[in-house]
C-alpha cells in the first residue's frame, strides 16, 4: 500500500493534468456535441460515450482521491486540505448532479433542457479540476 501512495504522491501533477485535459476535452467539445448527435442515435451514443469515458474518468478520480487523502493524512498542510475540498467538490457535481443528467438521457433521449443543464453545471466541475490543477502544480 505504501508504494502506491508515493507512486500516486510521486505522479500527482500528471494525473491531475489528465484530469483538467479530460474535463476541458467534455466541456468544451464532447457535452455540446450532445446537441448535434441525430436524434435517433443519440441512444446508443450517448450509451457508448457514457461507457468509454468512464475508462479514463473513474481511474484517474480515484487517483486523484487517494492521493489527495493521503497528502492530507502525511502533510495535511493548507494546499492538501484545499485540494482535498476541490477533489471532493467534483466527486459530489459528479455523482450528484453530472450522473443524474446523463441517466435522464439514457432514459429520455436527446432532452436538450437537461443537455442545457449538463453543460451548465459542468463548468462547475472543470472549475474545481482546474484548481485541482493549481494546486498541484504549486505543492510542485
Amino acid at each position: 500500500m505504501t508504494y502506491l501512495l508515493e507512486l500516486l504522491n510521486e505522479h500527482a501533477l500528471a494525473i491531475d493534468f489528465a484530469m483538467f485535459v479530460v474535463i476541458w476535452l467534455v466541456q468544451l467539445i464532447v457535452y455540446p456535441v450532445f446537441r448535434y448527435v441525430d436524434e435517433s442515435r443519440f441512444a446508443t451514443w450517448h450509451q457508448g460515450y457514457c461507457n468509454k469515458i468512464s475508462f479514463f474518468v473513474l481511474p484517474l478520480m480515484f487517483a486523484q482521491l487517494i492521493e489527495a487523502a493521503s497528502a492530507c493524512f502525511f502533510e495535511g498542510g493548507v494546499l492538501d486540505w484545499s485540494k482535498m475540498g476541490a477533489v471532493l467538490g467534483a466527486w459530489i457535481v459528479t455523482f450528484f448532479v453530472s450522473a443524474p443528467c446523463h441517466r435522464r438521457l439514457s432514459q429520455s433521449g436527446q432532452d436538450q433542457d437537461v443537455i442545457g443543464h449538463l453543460i451548465f453545471t459542468n463548468w462547475m466541475r472543470t472549475l474545481l479540476w482546474s484548481g485541482v490543477l493549481v494546486i498541484s502544480f504549486f505543492k510542485y
